[in-house]
């Protein structure tokens, strides 16, 4: 079995002068795209995965941060990219396809890439989160029982038993935040949908896609895909549109 050291430790592949800066989701740890990563760094490209704050030791840890600690921490892994990358590409997976995005509202980066961003809930009660301030601290995941767990692909994956409540209601600030961030963005972006996702309702993707400006954002609806696209069966075509997506809009630096 795989141990929490190994799950939730940043990862660096030095290759190409394209960068592709992958940002793990809310709760979770960089082992989440490292098959991504893996792909991209066959393919020559530099990678780098941060650990996000409060993320990957405790739910403790994960309480005293806030959106602001995690959106700090992805432009600095962006600008140390910028030290020996051209171009510099974010690709994230739900709260981390959130951050990607904002980097690219904010200019700092060439292109993003959001796969599974929140937008909108399926469960509508987690947009709900400030009514359980004063009640409960922690909100426990259903059916979760293990931080460390092996999806149907064989594949590892860490995330957090329980949420802190002030946890999520960042988060939820941070979605409001970008909802009116995102017709800034003036970057090559491509939004993924899973459009099976049981977290984040579909039509999240539809959301950013219609903020954004067609003549930059591109979009991958996929049709029988869950939540975690990035350790899923189609992890590899995944890969492949993103790198066309990189190559059609010329963020390929030979």
């Amino acid at each position: 079995m795989f141990t929490r050291e190994e799950l939730v430790k940043p990862f660096y592949f030095l290759g190409g002068r394209t960068g592709v800066l992958l940002i793990h989701g809310f709760t979770a740890c960089p082992i989440d795209m490292k098959p991504l990563g893996e792909r991209f760094k066959d393919w020559g490209y530099t990678v780098q995965a941060p650990l996000l704050p409060g993320h990957g030791t405790s739910e403790e840890d994960l309480k005293k941060t806030s959106w602001q600690d995690w959106e700090r921490a992805v432009a600095e892994a962006a600008e140390q990219l910028k030290k020996t990358c051209q171009k510099v590409l974010a690709v994230g997976h739900s709260m981390g396809g959130l951050l990607a995005l904002s980097l690219a509202a904010q200019g700092r980066v060439d292109g993003a890439v959001s796969i599974n961003a929140p937008i909108i809930y399926v469960d509508e009660k987690l947009h709900q989160a400030e009514s359980l301030i004063g009640k409960i601290e922690y909100v426990g995941k259903p059916h979760k029982t293990n931080e460390i767990s092996l999806n149907s692909e064989g594949l590892p994956h860490f995330s957090y038993i329980q949420v802190p409540v002030i946890s999520f209601i960042s988060l939820n600030q941070a979605i409001e935040r970008m909802k009116g961030k995102l017709p800034q963005i003036s970057c090559p972006t491509l939004m993924v949908q899973s459009m099976a996702d049981g977290t984040v309702h579909p039509s999240s993707g539809e959301f950013i896609q219609k903020s954004i400006e067609d003549r930059y954002c591109d979009a991958v609806y996929w049709k029988d895909e869950d939540h975690y696209l990035p350790l899923s069966a189609a992890r590899d075509e995944l890969a492949r549109k993103i790198r066309e997506f990189i190559e059609k809009r010329q963020l390929l630096v030979p």
